[in-house]
């Protein structure tokens, strides 16, 4: 069973009321490199890329799956400007996943308030 599971509905219903696409566990990775699960909410506003992500936390010894992250990000898909200006702000860093689907309607509303009004001045 998906550690999803109970939060799930919750991130199609935002995907659909954002026209954004809800991706699971990086389905464009070869299927040997698709060792966790992680959702991601993206789509396109007045020329800006907006994302939610919720996936584990990345170590140097590899996935740790017991810690998780909660992430919003904007930025300019210009690969002539580099960086490329963005904007992030972490929700929940390496917590526990409990607390992530405990608080979901609130991270939702917050992350949907956030990056909804994340303007070109926004991003460094």
């Amino acid at each position: 069973m998906s550690i999803f599971s109970n939060i799930d509905d919750k991130l199609i219903k935002l995907s659909i009321r954002l026209n954004a696409t809800l991706t699971k566990d990086r389905p464009s990775y070869p299927e040997a490199l698709r060792t966790f699960e992680e959702r991601r909410i993206d789509w396109i506003d007045n020329g800006i890329n907006r994302a939610i992500i919720i996936q584990p936390t990345f170590e140097l010894s590899g996935v740790n799956s017991e810690i998780w992250n909660f992430l919003n990000i904007a930025w300019i898909n210009d690969l002539s400007v580099h960086p490329r200006p963005n904007w992030q702000k972490f929700l929940v860093e390496k917590k526990p996943f409990k607390l992530i689907e405990k608080n979901i309607d609130e991270l939702l509303k917050t992350s949907e308030n956030k990056l909804t009004n994340i303007k070109m001045t926004d991003l460094k």
